[in-house]
């Protein structure tokens, strides 16, 4: 979204430029009327908003700004933030250990090779490995789910809704009843209310004072923004120096005048000069 300086209302190379740029990434441009009211001068459009997803528009627009010449454009968009992934860290019960055993083996332990050591360095290296195995016999590492931590726009107030839209969810299916029903859809509506508005109030009070970059970085944090996996699978180097170094194969010459005789049939651009699309917007 902004003011681009060039009007799309106008048939003409800049506009024209812009369309084809917009177009080539796959891009969407969002219709809006002439945002641009300046006195003794014809209107344009000269305000954009630019989407690559128009499906994830709920609603956009634009309204009269009584301070400026320029409209003000709006746009909501449908963001979902991605689940995030399970964690699995491994960690030793410590309560579970019977310190009575624990005592027992640690009093049977041979530390005669750790005083035989002749550095320190060798002492430190068989004792982490005594004592690493008295842990691993009596508190062995075992793989934990790590919990997420609950969201920070729930207060106390909305933990309580919840707790009342639950409790009526199992009367509902325990006792099946159009008013079950209703009440049940009051309260999850409620808590759907309360919820995403307390959500709201938290983004907002978390990126005011902040700049640019700390403010993508939050974003992020959220699942907005966030950068797609990009990892590329590279074939055989061997294979593709192979494909490389060998001689090119031999196009036929039937095949070569199909080819620019299907060329010479495609049209001109009407724009000139499309090599550098942003050289004169």
């Amino acid at each position: 979204m902004g003011d681009l300086n060039t009007c799309l209302l106008k048939d003409n190379v800049r506009s024209a430029r812009l369309n084809c740029l917009v177009n080539s990434v796959n891009f969407v441009l969002l219709p809006l009327t002439a945002t641009h009211h300046s006195p003794n001068c014809q209107p344009s459009l000269l305000d954009v908003q630019i989407v690559s997803k128009p499906n994830s528009v709920l609603l956009h627009g634009q309204t009269t700004a009584p301070f400026s010449y320029h409209d003000l454009i709006y746009l909501s968009y449908r963001v979902r933030t991605p689940k995030p992934k399970t964690k699995v860290r491994l960690q030793r019960n410590f309560r579970a250990i019977c310190v009575d055993r624990l005592r027992d083996d640690f009093s049977r332990i041979d530390w005669s090779s750790l005083f035989e050591a002749c550095t320190v360095n060798e002492k430190i290296k068989i004792f982490n490995y005594l004592l690493l195995t008295l842990y691993n016999t009596h508190a062995p590492l075992r793989p934990v789910r790590v919990k997420h931590l609950p969201a920070p726009w729930l207060t106390p107030t909305i933990k309580k809704c919840m707790q009342r839209r639950d409790k009526a969810k199992s009367i509902l299916k325990r006792y099946p009843s159009d008013d079950n029903l209703l009440a049940y859809k009051r309260l999850r509506n409620l808590c759907n209310r309360l919820c995403r508005d307390a959500k709201r109030r938290y983004i907002h009070s978390s990126i005011e004072g902040l700049s640019t970059g700390q403010t993508w970085k939050f974003l992020r944090s959220l699942g907005v923004g966030k950068d797609c996996d990009s990892t590329v699978n590279i074939p055989d180097l061997n294979l593709l120096n192979k494909h490389f170094t060998n001689p090119p194969l031999v196009v036929a010459s039937s095949v070569k005048v199909a080819t620019l005789a299907s060329l010479g049939t495609i049209t001109n651009p009407t724009s000139q000069g499309l090599a550098h699309p942003l050289s004169t917007l």
